[in-house]
């Protein structure tokens, strides 16, 4: 099973710093469990993630995780713009 995902940043700045953040969580996240796997990369300003997991519910967690460490990212750009 998998899913991809393509978000949005304002600059390739900001995606490249988000695929570096987001990369540490995944490597932490593969030392638990090799039942899911995220492969990364940016384009342009679009960071890309494809996350596959050898069922449903492997792959429902680490999405969960994915999108929760996005949801950081975000939060820490909104607040550096304060």
């Amino acid at each position: 099973m998998k899913a991809e995902f393509e978000i949005d940043f304002a600059t390739p700045a900001l995606a490249k710093k988000a695929l570096e953040t987001i990369a540490l969580e995944t490597i932490k996240a593969k030392e638990f469990s090799d039942k899911a796997s995220v492969l990364l990369s940016v384009r342009g300003s679009v960071l890309k993630a494809r996350i596959e997991g050898k069922g449903f519910a492997a792959l429902r967690a680490r999405t969960t995780s994915f999108l929760r460490d996005v949801k950081i990212v975000f939060d820490a750009i909104a607040l550096a713009k304060k």
